[in-house]
């Protein structure tokens, strides 16, 4: 089995166009939650999870309009 390498909070930051703060921020909030592994200290991110969340943001805000 081939597991995906994980992000740092900086590459999703990049991704989202975002601070790392509001990525670690949204990492540790109830709604809207930005999925986590949390390694110890470092927290890391599932590159699919992430494009899910990016997905899901996109429903709520579509469902406000």
């Amino acid at each position: 089995m081939l597991l995906e390498r994980l992000l740092t909070p900086k590459e999703v930051a990049e991704i989202l166009g975002v601070s790392v703060a509001w990525v670690l921020d949204h990492s540790s909030r109830r709604r809207p939650l930005l999925p986590s592994v949390k390694l110890g200290k470092p927290v890391r991110f599932r590159r699919g999870e992430v494009e899910e969340f990016i997905r899901e943001c996109a429903r709520i805000r579509g469902a406000e309009t």
